[in-house]
């Protein structure tokens, strides 16, 4: 479902939103670029609070995808990818902007009796405080944005007690959208429409007791995203001026130079394949392929561009077989298909001139061009211009996860799992491309139950389940990132081309801005701690 990209909105917005890391301190109350409650009002707070969340969204779903295949990673060793600095920005924005903006907003808002923007806020911080002690585990919670307080080196507080007290907020949150007040006409995410917000905060709260292990809270909430006209998500627009408002994996995907990014191959590879002979019919919105062959798989190879696909190049051993892919995912002995270009997961090579070549994230979710096989380099202003969605919790993730706790709690998940499918189907035409029809959802569901029926072992279906889950989630692994390491699935998941990359991050190293600046802060010493709800967590993880 689109909402509307209010433009006013973004320009007060890009007056609001912090572009200050330097001052490194959790709180922002000597920041002379930052607007006072005496200076500023509730709505302006608010636009800022929204687009800046989209953006921590895309960011950390984007690192939690590339971990789990849905986008390609660059690095070959898990200790080295995403380094203490490549955290800077984003623990800034968590902190320095959108809590202290909440903080502020609250303030405005509670004189004003604005309840729905306070339980809109309240929502956004939930969320936030709940993805970093996903990423991060133990961070800053009861001592975090007291500078005014005197309080500038602010204590870690135990992962289960901000899981607890984000919790709570979804609560309070539920009671100030019961509570009626002014809607804002700002809102940008559900224009207004309270239930929809009630729905949004039970569907992460379910999510944070999945990861605590509590079915039992689970299955007694009701009343969340259960169907895609409920979706919680941000709908960007097309303007490539300042500020720009276009999808950030448009902007990074269609340039002057062509594309910036590369697409996983293993995502490709299961796309393509699919289940029962059906290839699957998102993948046309999904991806963009801008030429007909693959260098050295279903075209002459071509040493400048893809010297991989050269006749006689060594293939790692733990990448070689028909099941998975290597450079392109057009190896597949039976499926070939032309013109995918990505790569694999952990390929770290230099970069050649390829940007008219490689395939481009198509118009889902990126708002991109639809794949109509026309095989033509695009630039910037092709397709739906970056009028895409970043997906906070869609209806088909739930369904994925009622499945899981469905077998936790002694349950099939087979219904859920392919209510979740469908759902899942359906979603990909919404932002353009024709109407996937119903013929070919009801085919590719019906060649998906068929290869469920047929697996030999529930380890085979939750396999399927995984993958199927993972592919749903294009646009943010966040939630892909926590299922892996609940669960270890897909065991499917492409190696790393480095034959021992290490240990799978089960946490991430703290931003060098906190650690450094923080004397009551220390660096972990690896990243195989684990955030405090993986203790029953595979260890062996890709």
């Amino acid at each position: 479902m689109k909402y509307t990209n209010y433009i006013l909105g973004l320009c007060l917005s890009a007056m609001l939103v912090l572009t200050s890391c330097e001052t490194l301190e959790l709180d922002l109350t000597d920041n002379p670029n930052a607007l006072s409650p005496s200076q500023a009002d509730p709505t302006f707070f608010l636009n800022s609070i929204q687009i800046d969340f989209a953006f921590f969204v895309n960011s950390m779903g984007d690192r939690g995808g590339e971990l789990t295949r849905i986008n390609y990673m660059s690095g070959r060793n898990y200790e080295n990818v995403y380094s203490p600095d490549s955290w800077n920005g984003i623990w800034s924005s968590a902190y320095r902007g959108m809590l202290e903006d909440i903080r502020l907003m609250n303030q405005l808002a509670e004189e004003a009796g604005l309840s729905y923007a306070k339980g809109m806020g309240k929502v956004f911080q939930a969320y936030i405080y709940l993805t970093l002690v996903d990423y991060f585990g133990d961070i800053p919670f009861s001592e975090a944005l007291q500078g005014s307080e005197g309080i500038l080196n602010p204590i870690a507080d135990g992962g289960q007690s901000v899981y607890s007290a984000a919790i709570a907020t979804l609560d309070s949150a539920i009671a100030d959208f019961n509570a009626g007040g002014p809607i804002p006409s700002n809102d940008f995410f559900y224009g207004g429409k309270a239930d929809k917000w009630i729905k949004a905060a039970n569907s992460i709260k379910k999510k944070a007791l999945l990861n605590l292990g509590d079915f039992g809270g689970y299955n007694a909430i009701s009343n969340y995203i259960s169907e895609p006209g409920d979706d919680f998500q941000f709908q960007w627009g097309t303007s490539p001026a300042t500020p720009d408002t276009r999808h950030p994996l448009y902007r990074g995907n269609y340039t002057p130079t062509g594309g910036g990014e590369y697409m996983s191959n293993w995502l490709m590879f299961n796309m393509i394949n699919g289940h029962a002979g059906n290839t699957d019919p998102r993948i046309n919105y999904y991806f963009y392929r801008q030429v007909s062959e693959t260098p050295g798989f279903d075209g002459p190879a071509n040493e400048e561009v893809l010297e991989c696909g050269l006749p006689g190049y060594y293939v790692p051993p733990q990448l070689r077989g028909d099941d998975t892919p290597f450079c392109a995912p057009t190896n597949a002995a039976s499926k070939p298909a032309g013109g995918y270009w990505g790569r694999d997961h952990g390929n770290d090579n230099g970069i050649p001139p390829d940007g008219f070549t490689r395939t481009l994230r198509g118009v889902y979710p990126a708002g991109g061009v639809y794949d109509d096989r026309s095989f033509s380099g695009q630039v910037a202003g092709a397709g739906e211009g970056g009028a895409g969605i970043t997906p906070v919790m869609l209806s088909s993730w739930m369904h994925y996860m009622n499945a899981e706790v469905a077998l936790n709690t002694g349950g099939d998940p087979t219904s859920e799992t392919l209510k979740a499918l469908e759902q899942a189907l359906n979603k990909t035409d919404d932002l353009g491309g024709p109407a996937l029809s119903s013929d070919d959802v009801a085919a590719y569901v019906a060649a998906f139950t068929s290869d469920w029926n047929a697996a030999g072992s529930l380890a085979d279906k939750l396999d399927m389940w995984a993958t199927e889950y993972f592919i749903s989630m294009a646009g943010n692994g966040i939630d892909a990132y926590n299922s892996y390491r609940r669960n270890g699935y897909p065991r499917t998941l492409q190696p790393n081309v480095e034959p021992d990359p290490g240990q799978f991050p089960l946490s991430q190293f703290y931003p060098a801005n906190y650690v450094n600046t923080n004397k009551n802060a220390s660096q972990r010493s690896s990243k195989s701690e684990r955030v405090f709800w993986n203790t029953n967590g595979p260890s062996n993880l890709k």
